[in-house]
């Protein structure tokens, strides 16, 4: 057999890094920050805890690295998001429907979301990190679709950056709302398509409440 070449070394690399984060994601929902361990992440991800050592030298780097993952993804897709053309006002509705349908979809990973702002106090120091300064940016392509939306006219008139922080309030409360309904009814034992039908009435009551501050 052929020894593996640099790019199929990269390759390989990148999927190991992946499956580490993947798992850490499930063990942090599960346990938290302080009570995971590298051996709960390596366990998870069917690796030997050796190899986890490896591509992290300790459990604030893994968590790190996912923090900074987790974030820039939920960023990218945001800002390429609200980049489209087209109403703002429809397009503010579209996104909170996506990230809510998200939560139905891959509770684990929304989990990880709603309760990492949590515990970003162990993983950076003040100097290192703002949490402020993060969520400014983040919002700051809604911001601008707001502004774009107030020009269009299919919005109303007011403060872009208080509007954006309005919007995004409102849905991630929806969104810690409608976890906690999906966990409540599955906890029940009731059926899939009762469950389902409960929770888009939530999900519908969240898009609606988030956007009603948009509408003239």
């Amino acid at each position: 057999m052929s020894p593996r070449t640099k790019e199929q070394n990269e390759v390989i690399r990148k999927q190991r890094k992946q499956e580490i984060l993947q798992a850490a994601i499930r063990v942090y929902v599960d346990k938290g920050y302080l009570a995971s361990e590298m051996g709960d992440v390596a366990d998870q991800a069917g690796l030997a805890h050796g190899l986890v050592y490896y591509y992290f030298k300790n459990k604030k780097a893994l968590f790190r690295e996912l923090y900074e993952y987790m974030m820039e993804e939920s960023k990218g897709f945001t800002k390429t998001y609200f980049e489209q053309e087209g109403s703002v006002f429809e397009l503010f509705k579209r996104y909170a429907q996506i990230v809510c349908e998200r939560i139905l979809a891959d509770p684990v990973t929304q989990r990880f979301y709603i309760r990492i702002s949590l515990d970003v106090h162990h993983l950076y120091t003040p100097e290192e990190f703002s949490p402020f300064e993060w969520i400014k940016n983040f919002m700051y392509q809604m911001t601008l679709a707001i502004e774009k939306g107030i020009q269009q006219g299919t919005i109303q008139q007011g403060d872009a950056n208080l509007m954006a922080v309005q919007f995004w309030g409102s849905v991630s409360q929806g969104m810690n709302y409608l976890d906690q309904v999906q966990q409540e009814l599955t906890a029940q034992g009731n059926p899939a398509a009762d469950q389902l039908e409960q929770l888009q009435k939530v999900v519908d009551q969240v898009v609606e409440s988030s956007v009603s501050l948009f509408k003239l």
